[in-house]
């Protein structure tokens, strides 16, 4: 069987290959130009129940997707069936075959795939360095993805991460990449999450070794904080 790791990297190697494909070098991807550029249509079908389905008619690939009013959605409702398409050469890279590892397997890889089709490894974790992992400016040069899926990504790395989301006041995820986190906040998380919370802002704690910092998604009806904590110093393995 193939790790965790194996598996991404493959797909790294593989949504890094579609990109020259697509002639994608940096910053924000466009879903729908790269699977046009790629030789996909594009359908936007208001009477289907999944976010996106991928058809072949001939030698015409379409990809079909319910109209949403956030553009991050829309950008990764394509990428993902971009991901179902090209998820056979991840397979074909480990020298896998498809039904012998399990349910579930291809939708994790076409997963593995949209994320790094949206957010390339390569350019996406040189800026994070850059930016120090600040959400708000890695969100302005990757306009396409989310901030829950540029923050997700951020555990992709060595170095030592947790990442939580809280909605409405209640955590609803709860992440970390090397060693498992608590399910509930540490006293420096709570006290950094409260006070983005409450004043809409970001938000920053240190602790002998420990970061939390915290970020406002704030909308006029609804509260989302990103909350990453992580060692101050940590040499990355």
């Amino acid at each position: 069987m193939w790790s965790t790791a194996e598996w991404c990297r493959a797909a790294e190697r593989v949504a890094q290959d579609v990109l020259n494909h697509g002639d994608y070098h940096y910053g924000a991807v466009d879903g729908l130009r790269l699977a046009h550029r790629l030789g996909f249509d594009v359908i936007y079908d208001r009477q289907q129940t999944t976010r996106g389905r991928l058809k072949q008619f001939g030698i015409r690939r379409s990809i079909f997707i319910k109209p949403d009013q956030r553009p991050e959605r829309i950008h990764w409702a394509v990428c993902h069936e971009l991901g179902e398409s090209f998820a056979v050469q991840v397979f074909r890279t480990l020298g896998a075959r498809p039904d012998d590892c399990g349910p579930g397997t291809r939708e994790q890889v076409a997963n593995l795939l949209a994320s790094r089709l949206l957010l390339p490894t390569a350019s996406f974790f040189r800026e994070a360095e850059r930016l120090e992992e600040s959400l708000p400016e890695l969100k302005a040069i990757f306009a396409t993805a989310s901030h829950e899926l540029i923050a997700t990504r951020l555990l992709d790395q060595d170095r030592s991460r947790c990442m939580t989301i809280v909605d409405q006041g209640r955590i609803t995820k709860r992440r970390a990449n090397r060693a498992a986190c608590s399910r509930e906040f540490l006293p420096l998380e709570r006290e950094c999450w409260e006070e983005a919370h409450e004043q809409g802002r970001h938000s920053e704690r240190v602790l002998e070794e420990l970061r939390a910092r915290c970020w406002a998604i704030h909308e006029p009806h609804w509260k989302r904080e990103i909350l990453l904590m992580n060692p101050l110093h940590e040499v990355s393995v």
